[in-house]
């Protein structure tokens, strides 16, 4: 009986020191700071969707917003725009993933090295650098013009510019994604395939690509989500070819001080049609997922010279036509311009007057994405190691879906939801130098975590408790086990996550105040402004790549793979 008592016992002492575990209170805390910058901003966008501007509830928001043209067809046209991007970004990417990965390539490092660093390059840099190229005045157009040469376009603006764009900016991402996948595949189940008579190419349509199917259709997903949350592509080199970011930006900006309805309903529109393509991407990677339990590497076969040089090709103008446009604006940078309209002569005006005029964004956006990125770096430790750890009940589920949902939410639609919760007592951000960095943290959150819990899984608990059962308290084991381990992929999810932020521009310029100013909302608003100072915004542009791709170097050669 006393052995029944003690047994009852136990639990309930155990259920005690449970309660008093740091890593639960930290969660708590951790629950709250996403439910009061994730959730509450978002029931804010629902509240203004489903009421009149009398406050009263109703779906003629919905209604008008269907049969309107005006909604319907930048919808449609968006949903198209993201299909055409992640199919014509898998078509580079596959084959030259396969390629790689199978294959002794020359330079194989540094074709990985710059398909990584151009991962990180924000999709509207490359719409400016295009419309410098292949803009009605670009560089290409007039030359072609002087010199007789018919084009197939009159100018990269339209439909056509911004698929193009969409396609080299997002085939790196799908590219390193398969790439590890087929690198991953086990060469016993393609020789068991060769053993039973199948040709080189059946094993491959009938092993290797299926193997791969999961991670094409996670990478095509990111792909096209990438494109349909875009603002800045289609707001630069969009030439009247309405998409539904831009849209919900003008109708939020018109409207805002009246009634925020529209937008808010435009912008659950566009979360809708984010969490269906996150449905389907479930699906089929649920479907075609595959577990292999060989351990071998894949070995890397020769080229024969013919195929090898076409090979070459193939990667370095698919790296060409991803980074070409960003040595134009390098280029264009030091040449002079007059009234928005190049001139060939070599100056350094344009940094003279960046750093005379321009200094403050360039320091403000290092400070925000700076202090930002501390948080997420202490937030994300948090909130992986108790999704990696810990059994919570509540707060370990809750945790590991909230941080999720910002990378899912497009950039125009956060913001609004931004500046509705935050507009007014009891917490007034708008407007303020606060609600940029809480932005970056919360919207960049889940690059951080997410490399974070990676490592975790990689630390068996047993490490940790080896240092309890000799006397050490669980924060000196966590401190002292556990940190040096994940310290890699702490620095490599900050350094990622700093770099998204340092390059954040949908939400910025919803969110931004003048004295506020970063520097994407310097080169947006010159890009966008006729007869404004290109040469600033591109020496400005050139000092915003030099923020991402030196670190992303530095980091890729020191720890070779990063988790994008």
């Amino acid at each position: 009986m006393a052995a029944s008592t003690t047994a009852r016992g136990r639990p309930g002492r155990r259920s005690r020191s449970s309660w008093r575990d740091p890593w639960r209170l930290a969660g708590l805390i951790a629950l709250l700071i996403l439910l009061i910058f994730i959730v509450y901003p978002q029931l804010w966008i629902v509240r203004a969707a489903f009421t009149d501007d009398a406050g009263a509830f109703t779906l003629a928001r919905f209604g008008a917003f269907v049969t309107d043209e005006r909604f319907t067809e930048p919808l449609l046209h968006s949903v198209v725009v993201s299909l055409a991007v992640g199919a014509g970004a898998a078509l580079v990417a596959v084959p030259l993933a396969f390629v790689v990965a199978r294959y002794r390539i020359p330079g194989r490092q540094g074709v990985l090295t710059m398909l990584t660093m151009a991962t990180t390059s924000p999709p509207f840099l490359g719409a400016y650098a295009w419309l410098l190229l292949l803009g009605s005045g670009g560089m290409i157009t007039k030359a072609a013009r002087e010199a007789g040469l018919p084009l197939p376009f009159e100018s990269i603006l339209g439909v056509g510019g911004i698929i193009w764009v969409g396609v080299w900016f997002t085939f790196a991402l799908i590219f390193l994604m398969v790439y590890d996948a087929f690198r991953a595949v086990d060469p016993a189940l393609e020789e068991a395939a060769a053993s039973v008579g199948s040709t080189p190419w059946r094993t491959h349509a009938k092993v290797t690509l299926p193997l791969a199917v999961p991670a094409i259709a996670t990478g095509c997903y990111l792909a096209a989500m990438r494109i349909f949350a875009d603002f800045g592509t289609p707001m630069l080199i969009g030439g009247g070819y309405s998409m539904l970011p831009v849209v919900v930006y003008q109708n939020f900006m018109s409207e805002v001080a009246a009634s925020p309805g529209v937008a808010a309903t435009a912008s659950l529109m566009m979360v809708l049609v984010s969490g269906l393509a996150l449905v389907a991407q479930r699906r089929i990677v649920a479907r075609r997922s595959f577990a292999v339990t060989g351990g071998r590497d894949q070995p890397l076969r020769e080229l024969r010279r013919g195929p090898k040089a076409l090979v070459l090709t193939g990667i370095w103008t698919a790296l060409l036509l991803g980074f070409v446009p960003h040595m134009v604006v390098v280029l264009t940078s030091f040449l002079r311009w007059q009234s928005g309209i190049l001139q060939w002569e070599p100056t350094l005006e344009n940094y003279r007057r960046l750093f005379e005029e321009s200094l403050q964004p360039i320091v403000l956006s290092f400070v925000f994405a700076g202090i930002a990125c501390l948080i997420a770096l202490v937030m994300g430790v948090v909130v992986a190691y108790i999704v990696a750890r810990k059994r919570f009940m509540i707060s370990g589920p809750l945790l590991n879906n909230l941080v999720m949902v910002p990378y899912i939410l497009p950039g125009t639609v956060f913001a609004i939801g931004f500046i509705l919760a935050f507009n007014h007592l009891p917490v007034i951000l708008t407007g303020t130098a606060l609600i940029i960095v809480v932005a970056y943290f919360i919207r960049r959150l889940p690059y951080v975590m997410k490399s974070i819990e990676t490592a975790l899984g990689q630390v068996h608990p047993s490490l940790e408790e080896a240092a309890m059962s000799v006397g050490a308290p669980p924060r000196r084991s966590f401190r002292d086990i556990v940190v040096p381990i994940i310290r890699p992929a702490v620095i490599s999810g900050g350094t990622v996550g700093f770099l998204q932020m340092i390059t954040e521009l949908s939400a910025t310029v919803m969110l931004y105040a003048v004295p506020w100013v970063t520097m994407t909302v310097v080169i947006f608003t010159n890009a966008m402004q006729p007869g404004s100072p290109f040469g600033v915004a591109s020496a400005m542009t050139t000092v915003l790549l030099v923020s991402v791709y030196v670190p992303l170097y530095l980091l890729r050669r020191r720890y070779k793979t990063v988790s994008l």
